[in-house]
């Protein structure tokens, strides 16, 4: 299977056994002073609508994300083939161990790895900052079991990771809302290129 015609298909409570495709991505704010915008999905039920993941490891990265959220959301190919890349372990752990807390990334900076990090939580009943092994992709495998690391600060958390857990086992990963957003301005920049082109087209040429 090609690794460029991978979509994000999610089940939403509100259209029961519809599928659905991821868009884009929007930010969406509540009005309240001082609060960041959240980003939130953008769904279109036509698959010609939808963005096309060229890369399975940051199409896998950006399924967890929205997992991560809360959302049911699994890769297919185009012709419905899946879910794809996944595990039993992984399912079972994401249907024992749901996720309520929204993740924030931590990005790294130098050692060759800048802007590659990893997703933290906040506990409000705990009032601290924490990284579960299976927040890591590379993880997953062989070290899904790991003790929840846990500390007073996003950075704190991450300082842990690296000592307690390293690099070459927790592998840094790219933001994949970053990724998310650069491919969809990649999608519109090809779009508007086929547009100056079509639109330089004489009348006559236009099929």
């Amino acid at each position: 299977m090609p690794a460029d015609r991978l979509y994000l298909v999610f089940s939403l409570p509100n259209h029961p056994g519809v599928p659905v495709y991821l868009h884009r991505t929007a930010e969406v704010s509540d009005g309240t002073r001082g609060l960041a915008p959240t980003v939130k999905p953008v769904f279109d039920d036509n698959i010609e609508l939808s963005q096309v993941w060229t890369s399975a490891e940051f199409a896998v990265q950006a399924r967890d994300h929205w997992r991560g959220r809360g959302y049911a959301v699994v890769l297919k190919d185009r012709e419905g083939n899946g879910p794809l890349f996944e595990n039993q372990g992984q399912q079972q752990s994401l249907t024992e161990r749901p996720v309520e807390h929204q993740a924030r990334f931590v990005a790294l900076a130098g050692g060759g790895v800048d802007g590659l990090g990893y997703f933290v939580r906040f506990s409000p009943e705990r009032r601290q900052w924490y990284c579960r092994a299976i927040d890591i992709p590379s993880m997953l495998a062989e070290h899904r079991d790991k003790e929840t690391l846990w500390a007073d600060s996003a950075v704190e958390v991450v300082n842990k990771i690296l000592e307690q857990w390293s690099i070459k086992i927790a592998v840094p990963f790219e933001d994949p809302q970053a990724a998310a957003i650069a491919e969809q301005q990649r999608q519109q920049a090809v779009q508007e290129i086929r547009n100056q082109n079509y639109a330089r087209c004489r009348p006559g040429d236009r099929r």
